[in-house]
């Protein structure tokens, strides 16, 4: 595919996450107007508009796993650095993307057969757990496996529930939130805490 086609393709699919994020439901029209493009579009490059909107989930999950991967992968980032960082990542992405929670609940809740990428090679990802765990051994020496992975779903669980609390409000046209995640300070202190709480045997 020419530059051409991967810029179109790529801003069809940014408008339907956005739109997606602000009302669900929507149509091939307004997608094509957000991204700039004529309604053939959507056709040409994926076939329908329920292809379109796996395509998105499975474009941003990827997205999503690359950029943890680059984080926990390099090796000119200190041990407590990747934690921290990683964290900062996930919740950035999220809050960035909002729409991804919804969009992967709406895609099982209509076919319950579909296997969503985002539980397949993030949530559920062995090679993430495990290199989460190498760095977890790094920095505490616990030999226990089990220790350890206790550890893993406290640091995963410390970073996932506080970006449901901060995004379901905003589906849900509330404000009751317990403390807000696009504060870069805020965000920044709790993932401080976080880290450092886990990393205290």
């Amino acid at each position: 595919m020419d530059d051409r086609n991967t810029n179109t393709k790529e801003k069809i699919l940014s408008a339907t996450i956005e739109l997606y994020g602000v009302k669900g439901d929507i149509t091939v029209r307004e997608i094509c107007d957000r991204a700039g493009v004529n309604v053939a579009s959507i056709s040409y490059y994926f076939g329908s508009k329920d292809n379109l909107l796996i395509e998105v989930e499975r474009h941003y999950s990827r997205l999503l796993l690359d950029i943890q991967r680059d984080i926990i992968m390099d090796k000119s980032r200190a041990p407590r650095e990747k934690l921290k960082d990683w964290a900062e990542a996930l919740m950035k992405f999220v809050l960035k993307y909002p729409a991804l929670i919804m969009l992967v609940a709406n895609l099982v809740l209509q076919d319950q057969s579909y296997s969503p990428e985002i539980i397949d090679k993030f949530l559920g990802s062995v090679e993430t757990k495990e290199n989460i765990e190498k760095i977890l051994y790094s920095l505490t020496n616990i030999k226990d496996e089990e220790m350890l992975n206790f550890k893993y779903m406290q640091l995963f669980s410390g970073v996932i529930g506080p970006i449901i609390f901060q995004v379901i409000p905003n589906i849900r046209d509330t404000d009751r939130v317990f403390i807000d995640l696009r504060d870069e300070r805020e965000r920044a202190r709790y993932i401080e805490d976080l880290v450092e709480t886990i990393l205290n045997r």
